[in-house]
């Protein structure tokens, strides 16, 4: 017997020994008795008759004989109708439920990505999902990763504003290449990611193993941080490529270490930026 079958009308509400007895009936061109489902089924007989009474009571058999009850099988196409249907009002009733529950402010946590596989994962799935716009800043390590889905999101019609820290001329629309204070793109990989100005992500990981971290949220405030940092890195982008990177290193070497904060540096030295 096809047990993955049998596994998925489970998942429909029968147990083991009605989906057997309901798939050995669908086979049959005869009315049987209980005790002839037994026989054809496995079904043991002292269980049968409890599982022909539900089957019957759930539409799946219906009985042509009276003396002795005798059984066919429902056509399938009747019995999933009707689940279905039955399924999508029981959701809407639990929907309109849970509606009368939500009462309170909705939450946009702040969620930890340990390591470099789910910050990846994490950024595909959420460029994937993109319907209007992607901000980005990232170095070449990252974009071999994510160059694919960019590609596609911008297929669609999504506009993306890519912060790209190397001088390399890459194949999309709207590029700053940025090579001032850039994070060391060599031996880590670096994001900064907003999608639609609704999800946010940064994240930094090694090139040469596992190890990796990132933040992603939908928390409008903390989005907001992330997107003027990456709006920030657009216009020296622009900058650069204006005046010069030379020029404005020279203007930035003006601005003592103090000024970006002793956070800003022990941000900068944990995360190897």
């Amino acid at each position: 017997m096809n047990e993955t079958l049998v596994n998925n009308l489970k998942y429909l509400g029968f147990n083991v020994y009605e989906a057997k007895v309901y798939i050995e009936m669908l086979k049959q061109s005869n009315p049987l008795t209980a005790y002839e489902i037994a026989g054809i089924s496995g079904v043991p007989r002292s269980k049968v008759y409890e599982v022909v009474d539900k089957l019957f009571v759930k539409h799946a058999l219906v009985q042509t004989e009276n003396s002795p009850k005798k059984y066919l099988a429902v056509d399938p196409d009747v019995i999933l109708n009707t689940i279905r249907s039955e399924f999508d009002s029981t959701i809407e009733y639990v929907k309109n439920e849970f509606s009368k529950l939500s009462t309170g402010e909705t939450v946009d946590h702040i969620f930890n990505l340990i390591g470099k596989g789910p910050v990846i994962k994490k950024s595909k799935e959420m460029i994937t999902n993109a319907s209007d716009s992607i901000l980005i800043a990232t170095g070449p390590n990252m974009l071999a990763q994510l160059e694919g889905c960019l590609h596609e999101a911008e297929d669609r019609g999504v506009v993306l504003n890519i912060v790209y820290y190397s001088d390399e001329i890459i194949n999309f629309k709207n590029v700053y290449n940025h090579m001032l204070n850039q994070p060391d793109i060599e031996n880590w990989l670096n994001i900064l990611l907003d999608v639609d100005f609704k999800e946010g992500l940064a994240g930094t990981m090694s090139v040469d193993s596992d190890e990796g971290h990132g933040i992603c949220t939908k928390n409008v405030y903390m989005n907001n941080i992330l997107q003027d940092n990456i709006v920030h890195e657009i216009y020296l982008g622009m900058l650069e490529e204006k005046l010069g990177i030379a020029y404005i290193q020279e203007i930035t070497e003006r601005i003592p270490d103090r000024l970006w904060g002793r956070a800003m540096m022990v941000f900068k030295d944990y995360f190897k930026l």
